[in-house]
């Protein structure tokens, strides 16, 4: 095992570790790694450790992580579902957290610094790419604009971003984020200079208008309207045979549309593209007695993978940090709940359709990229190397991945129907 020394503990564990956190009630956890017992105690953002426990001990929480995996945990690169406190509670089972759920979902934030900052002190630092070369000074090239337009007898205000010409590129967020993903797309002058490249913001997301009677309602995104509201701003900008690229939700509802209109598409690029997953519905996503936002950023952090540039890595969390309240779970009621409904029932891509997958996307996993593929009749596109997120998250590494199939759709080329390995 990786062996965590006494001192390594104090070092790591700092009281001045979860600065930046928001003040909260006490609360106390157990650490059981491998066979390590570390206790601390949190009062107003301020860490206190003890080690064993004592006949008198007691925890709010308890946190268990074998030694095995303690050791995938600190390999260079870890493996997918391995790069986060949170990561291993989503991929390894709830089993792990036993006592308070409640106040383990209150304290996730800060046991994914305190997990971190243990992993630090027994291994050396995970190599990141380098941040992107920031713009020139100056106006962006990035236009925005307000677009009324009925959806489903509904008169909705979006707000829309623009930039380039040529073919039209349509982009599509991930839940509970907002069309600020695709800014590094948007400012791509060698993207742009071949492409109109389009991105929205989903009513209830980031500046588009929520309904006025928003606070009485609650939000859950279905498979129809989710359809319509794409369809309906397509019509609206009169974008003529545009490219559809959609991230994890995004993508899911990418493959629908592939399947159901493809004749509306040059291609479809389904970025993290599945078919519905049930285990990102989750009630901390919005609880009275949950910070949403701190829970959002824990609960998606451990997609990210473990290389991606600080910078990018950093802005893609706090878009996230700002969801409205009950957003994401609104958003993931369509990916876990709706569209499984629907999914057996689609047919063939109506047009070229190609299916990205991050290595380290647990949420969309490559085997069930692989699958959506399969059935659809489209590419899989494999990523080594990325995660969830990988337009806003590493956009230099993923435009590696999306220029070749980028000048393959220019070009008229098909998508090809035997797999990555």
């Amino acid at each position: 095992m990786t062996l965590l020394r006494d001192d390594d503990v104090a070092r790591a564990l700092d009281p001045t570790l979860l600065r930046g956190l928001p003040p909260c009630h006490p609360w106390s956890a157990l650490l059981e790694i491998g066979d390590r017992r570390i206790g601390v105690r949190v009062r107003d953002a301020a860490l206190a450790v003890t080690e064993g426990d004592d006949v008198n001990a007691s925890w709010d929480f308890s946190f268990a992580v074998t030694a095995e995996e303690w050791e995938q945990f600190c390999a260079l690169p870890p493996p997918r579902g391995m790069t986060s406190a949170q990561a291993l509670v989503a991929t390894g089972g709830a089993h792990r957290v036993r006592g308070s759920r409640e106040v383990w979902a209150r304290a996730a934030p800060a046991v994914d610094r305190i997990v971190d900052a243990l992993r630090a002190r027994a291994v050396a630092p995970r190599p990141r790419r380098a941040d992107p070369r920031p713009p020139r000074p100056g106006p962006s090239p990035i236009e925005g604009r307000y677009l009324h337009v009925e959806v489903e007898g509904d008169l909705q205000r979006i707000h829309v971003e623009s930039a380039g010409s040529g073919v039209p590129l349509l982009c599509l967020h991930t839940a509970g984020a907002d069309s600020r993903q695709f800014r590094y797309l948007l400012e791509d002058p060698d993207l742009t200079a071949h492409f109109r490249v389009v991105a929205f913001d989903m009513p209830w997301h980031g500046r588009s208008d929520p309904p006025a009677d928003w606070r009485s309602r609650r939000y859950a995104l279905t498979t129809r309207t989710y359809a319509a509201t794409i369809l309906a701003v397509a019509d609206a900008l009169e974008l003529d045979e545009p490219v559809l690229l959609g991230c994890s939700m995004g993508g899911a509802i990418a493959l629908y549309l592939a399947s159901t209109c493809g004749e509306r598409w040059r291609a479809v690029c389904a970025l993290e593209g599945g078919l519905g997953n049930p285990g990102r519905f989750v009630e901390w996503t919005n609880r009275a007695d949950v910070d949403h936002s701190g829970f959002l950023t824990s609960w998606v952090g451990g997609l990210i993978a473990p290389g991606s540039p600080t910078g990018p890595r950093e802005q893609t969390l706090w878009g996230y940090a700002q969801s409205g309240p009950g957003v994401y779970q609104g958003d993931t009621y369509f990916y876990s709940r709706d569209l499984p409904e629907h999914a057996a029932d689609l047919g063939p891509a109506g047009c070229p359709l190609y299916v990205f997958s991050g290595e380290y996307d647990y949420s969309a996993t490559t085997e069930m990229s692989r699958a959506a593929a399969e059935q659809l009749g489209g590419e899989l596109v494999v990523m080594p190397g990325r995660g969830h997120f990988p337009m806003s998250e590493d956009p230099e590494g993923f435009a590696d991945h999306l220029r070749p199939v980028l000048d393959r759709i220019l070009a008229g080329e098909p998508a090809r129907t035997s797999f990555s390995a």
